[in-house]
C-alpha cells in the first residue's frame, strides 16, 4: 500500500492570478511613491490635480487586502485539494513550504535594516523594534510602537508576518480538525468571521488596530478561506459567480471600483466596521471572475508581461520600500525637487524594483523553493 505522505500532489493553478499578484503589489507601490512625493513638495497640496490624483493613489494600500483574499483563497483550497489526493492533511509539509516562499526575503529585508543600513547609512536608525521581526510580530510593532519612524520600509513586513501568524494558527487548526468525520469547516470560517467582527466593534475607534492588528485584518483571509471552501464543495453560488453575463460583471465591477474611491466617506464613523467585510467581497469576485469566469470582458493574464511580473510580485511586495527609500535618500542629498523630475522618480523607482526583484526570484527564490516537498 502506498503511504499517503508520499504521494504527489497534483499541481493546482488558476490562471490570471499571477497578474493580479502584481496589480495588487503595484497599487502599493503607487500608494507609498505618492505618499513620499506628497512629502517632497508640500507646495502641491491644494493643487485640484494633484489632490485629485492622491484620492486614487490613497486606495492603492487596499492591495495589502486583496493579497489577504488571495492568500485565505489559495491556501484554503490547496490545503483541502491535498487531503482529497492524499487522503491526509501534511501539517509539517505545508510549514516547510510556507516557511521556504517566506522565510528567505522576510529576513533579507530585516538584515537590511537593522543591519546593513545602519553599518553603510550615515544618520540611519529606525525605532522599530527587532524583536517583533524575528518573531513575526512586526504588525504589532506597528500599533504599539508610539513614534513615527521616518525610515518606513521595514513596515512592509507587517502583512507578511499577519500572514505567517494565519497560517500557523489555521494549519494547527485544520491539522485535527480535518480528521474529524462530517467536520464542516464553513462553521469555523464563519465563527471565526463573526469573533473578528466583534474585535472591529470594539475596537472601531482605534485606526492602528483595525488597520494592524490580526484580528481584525484576518477578515481578508477569512473571506478568502470561505470561496475557496465553497469552489472546492462545488457551491451553486460559485457556479452563478463564473456565469454571469458580461453586462452584471461590468457593473459590479463599476460599483466596486466606485466603493474603493469613496470608501473613506462611505465607511466612516462605526460604519468602518464592515469595511472590510465589504471590500473583501468584490475582491473575492475579482479573484473568481478572472480565474473562471466564462464570460470575462478580458483577462488580465492575457498580458503576458503581468504573469511575469506577478511571479516575481512577493519580491516586488518586498523590496519596494527599500528601493523608494533609497531614492528619496539621493533626492534629499541632491536638493532636486523641481516638479518635473517627478516622473522620472516614479520610473526609476519602478525600473529599480523590478530589477532587483527579477534577480532575487532568479537567484534567490527559485533555488529555494525548488526544496520544497510536495507540489503545492
Amino acid at each position: 500500500m502506498t503511504n499517503p505522505s508520499s504521494q504527489k500532489i497534483t499541481p493546482v493553478y488558476f490562471a490570471n492570478l499571477d497578474a493580479l499578484r502584481f496589480l495588487a503589489a503595484f497599487c502599493v507601490f503607487v500608494f507609498h511613491f505618492f505618499r513620499d512625493i506628497n512629502g517632497f513638495y508640500p507646495a502641491l497640496k491644494g493643487n485640484f490635480l494633484f489632490d485629485s490624483v492622491m484620492v486614487v493613489a490613497n486606495k492603492g494600500a487596499l492591495g495589502v487586502s486583496f493579497f489577504f483574499v488571495l492568500s485565505g483563497f489559495l491556501i484554503t483550497y490547496l490545503i483541502l485539494q491535498e487531503k482529497k489526493q492524499t487522503g491526509s492533511f501534511s501539517l509539517w509539509k505545508f510549514l516547510v513550504r510556507r516557511t521556504l516562499r517566506i522565510w528567505p526575503l522576510y529576513f533579507i529585508i530585516v538584515g537590511i535594516g537593522f543591519v546593513v543600513f545602519p553599518m553603510l547609512i550615515d544618520g540611519f536608525e529606525t525605532t522599530h523594534r527587532l524583536s517583533f521581526y524575528l518573531f513575526f510580530l512586526a504588525n504589532f510593532d506597528e500599533i504599539y510602537n508610539p513614534v513615527t519612524d521616518s525610515v518606513n520600509f521595514l513596515s512592509a513586513l507587517w502583512s507578511v508576518s499577519v500572514e505567517e501568524q494565519f497560517y500557523l494558527f489555521w494549519s494547527l487548526l485544520l491539522f485535527p480538525l480535518l480528521k474529524i468525520k462530517n467536520f464542516k469547516p464553513e462553521y469555523l470560517i464563519l465563527a471565526l468571521y463573526f469573533l473578528s467582527l466583534l474585535f472591529t466593534w470594539m475596537n472601531r475607534d482605534n485606526e492602528k488596530v483595525i488597520y494592524f492588528h490580526t484580528f481584525s485584518v484576518c477578515q481578508d483571509i477569512l473571506t478568502g478561506a470561505f470561496i475557496g471552501l465553497s469552489l472546492f464543495n462545488g457551491r451553486k453560488w460559485i457556479t452563478v459567480i463564473t456565469q454571469l453575463s458580461r453586462w452584471k460583471i461590468v457593473i459590479i465591477y463599476l460599483t466596486g471600483i466606485a466603493i474603493i474611491i469613496a470608501k473613506n466617506k462611505l465607511f466612516a464613523g462605526d460604519l468602518i466596521v464592515i469595511e472590510r467585510f465589504v471590500l473583501s467581497l468584490f475582491f473575492g469576485f475579482t479573484i473568481l471572475e478572472q480565474s473562471l469566469g466564462i464570460n470575462s470582458i478580458f483577462k488580465i493574464g492575457k498580458l503576458k508581461s503581468l504573469n511575469y511580473l506577478g511571479k516575481i510580485s512577493y519580491g516586488f511586495y518586498m523590496y519596494h520600500l527599500v528601493v523608494l527609500f533609497l531614492v528619496a535618500h539621493f533626492i534629499q542629498q541632491q536638493g532636486w525637487t523641481v516638479y518635473y523630475l517627478i516622473p522620472v522618480y516614479f520610473f526609476v523607482s519602478l525600473l529599480g524594483i523590478i530589477l532587483i526583484s527579477a534577480f532575487s526570484y532568479r537567484f534567490v527564490e527559485s533555488p529555494i523553493l525548488r526544496l520544497k516537498p510536495g507540489r503545492i
